[in-house]
């Protein structure tokens, strides 16, 4: 029973944690980790802002003229508003890094969600720009994380100084980044000790070795931007530019906190680049064109570096609305995350020695064991309790990738999969009841989301009782068809309601009855099992788009 739960726990997390974290870490599978082909790097601050050590590195950076991203949490940033208010008019970025600093692969995705929401809200109260670049805490994600895709700009880093840490003190960093620092490269420091792990000194030791990395990048010719000049990035959806854009109007520029402050910035700004009166006042009855004028007039601006500088975009929707255009992660991306997928799946079949219900028609496959469940009460009559020996059924998702691939209409798929199960029903039940070491089998089970069609062929279809176990399920079941969907999550989450999963069982006594009669057949003959009106229940199951565009 230990074991059983140290199991479940363990595919759990692999399936909500690991194996999201390492399709997005080590394949980069849509997020942003650093660019060859720019022509600059970028520093990038995380766990901020924090009352003793940010203003700190702000002087600094506004000393060199050094544009730089900060993802703060957003219950620091309530608490200190002016340091968010200093790093935006003195045009840095700032980007999301969660409420408070909690790993997401301890969130639900709910909770997820809602701490980032929050935390837009609270920077762009403060800021009037609502950000869309998000860095998770330690880069660690949950399989839900793959929707914010959608939704947030994921920057991760390609250098790590270990700056969290004092061991070491300035040599460490120093010896990290100085003569090392490319362009193309994204810098991860911290401007706070306060989280877990880290020392409350160690920002220090970051700062004083700070200086000496820019003033060695600015002999070796190495500039530094903010992500969104290093990263102009994709689009994001339309909706959420105009619901951000909506959010932005309906927020008179005066009850936004440091609007005098950023209107002012922007009159200094038009100032100093030679404006006439007039040009000034116009900027700063433009409460948009105010905010972006403030994002060039930096305390820097006196030190004339920074305006070397290319200009900042702006974090929310106007940049979004002409951004250059970066096309999708490349296919091949995919086909990447794919085939690790299913690698795991070869690794669970060899490691529960599921095997093919026939070799010759492999869609189903199957495994002994003691069943471990609510009591699944059949149409039959007959009972399979916990401790029965079952079946499980388990459907080859290669054999459905490679049909949903190559099928060129919903109903050839569903028609491919009805003639599957067809020629694989009386091979598995030939191979069930002729074993003698499965004389005391009680009947085979499974769980799928893919289940209104499987009534024709003898099974009982049952509700999920568990609220865990159901919902496990739906989390394994949704990232799977996911992984094997053509238009990926995107497209999958349109038609999430009609992904409900579902058990289905048959007695071994059903399974005799139904398929008895075609056992001594070597080649049962197509359509001899399931009526024509499975199709039309197989086909209102599919996800939409599960077809491909293949004859």
């Amino acid at each position: 029973m230990v074991e059983g739960i140290i199991w479940i726990v363990f595919i759990f997390y692999l399936i909500y944690t690991l194996v999201p974290t390492f399709l997005i870490r080590r394949l980069g599978y849509g997020v942003f980790k650093s660019r060859s082909e720019s022509p600059c790097a970028a520093l990038t601050f995380d766990d901020g802002p924090d009352p003793q050590y940010t203003p700190q590195l702000l002087d600094l950076l506004a000393r060199k003229g050094t544009r730089a991203t900060f993802f703060v949490l957003g219950a620091k940033a309530e608490h200190y508003p002016d340091l968010i208010r200093r790093m935006h008019e003195e045009g840095h970025l700032v980007g999301l890094h969660n409420y408070m600093h909690h790993s997401n692969a301890l969130m639900t995705p709910w909770k997820v969600r809602r701490t980032l929401e929050h935390s837009a809200d609270v920077i762009e109260r403060i800021t009037g720009i609502r950000p869309v670049h998000y860095r998770p805490p330690w880069g660690v994600f949950n399989v839900f994380d793959f929707l914010l895709i959608r939704k947030f700009r994921i920057v991760l880093w390609s250098m790590a100084a270990f700056d969290w840490r004092s061991r070491g003190g300035t040599d460490k960093i120093k010896r990290k980044l100085i003569g090392k620092v490319k362009d193309g490269a994204v810098i991860l420091l911290h401007d706070s000790g306060d989280t877990l792990g880290a020392n409350p000194d160690a920002p220090g030791y970051m700062i004083e070795a700070l200086a000496d990395v820019l003033e060695d990048a600015r002999r070796r010719g190495i500039r530094f931007a903010r992500i969104d000049e290093h990263f102009p990035g994709r689009r994001l959806p339309e909706r959420l530019v105009r619901r951000s854009a909506e959010k932005r109007t309906a927020l008179p520029a005066a009850s936004l906190p440091g609007a005098q402050a950023s209107q002012a910035a922007a009159g200094a700004a038009a100032a100093a680049r030679g404006s006439t009166a007039g040009e000034a006042a116009a900027t700063v009855q433009d409460p948009q064109a105010a905010g972006e004028a403030a994002l060039h007039s930096p305390r820097a601006a006196g030190e004339g570096e920074s305006s070397q500088l290319p200009q900042p975009a702006m974090e929310a929707a106007p940049a979004l609305e002409a951004p250059q255009s970066q096309p999708p992660p490349p296919e091949k991306r995919r086909g990447l995350a794919l085939r690790a997928w299913m690698l795991w799946e070869r690794l669970f079949h060899w490691l529960y020695r599921v095997q093919p219900g026939d070799p010759e028609h492999r869609f189903l496959h199957y495994r002994i064991r003691a069943y471990h469940g609510q009591e699944l009460i059949l149409e039959d009559g007959e009972i399979i309790r916990p401790g029965d020996k079952v079946a499980e059924l388990h459907l080859d998702n290669e054999w459905l990738r490679r049909a949903g691939s190559q099928s060129s209409s919903m109903m050839k798929l569903a028609v491919q999969m009805i003639r599957a199960m067809d020629n694989s029903m009386p091979r598995l039940a030939h191979r069930l009841l002729t074993d003698p070491a499965l004389a005391d089998l009680k009947g085979v089970y499974g769980i799928s989301m893919i289940h209104r069609g499987t009534r024709q062929f003898g099974f009982t279809v049952l509700p999920l009782q568990n609220r865990l176990w159901r919902w496990s399920s739906t989390l394994y079941l949704r990232v799977l068809l996911g992984m094997l969907h053509p238009g990926g999550f995107g497209r999958l989450q349109e038609n999430k309601a009609r992904l409900n999963p579902r058990i289905i069982a048959m007695s071994v006594s059903q399974m005799k009855k139904r398929y008895a009669p075609g056992l001594s057949a070597a080649e049962p003959s197509s359509g001899a099992y399931y009526p024509e009106e499975a199709y039309g229940a197989v086909l209102q199951e599919l996800p939409e788009g599960m077809a491909g565009k293949g004859g």
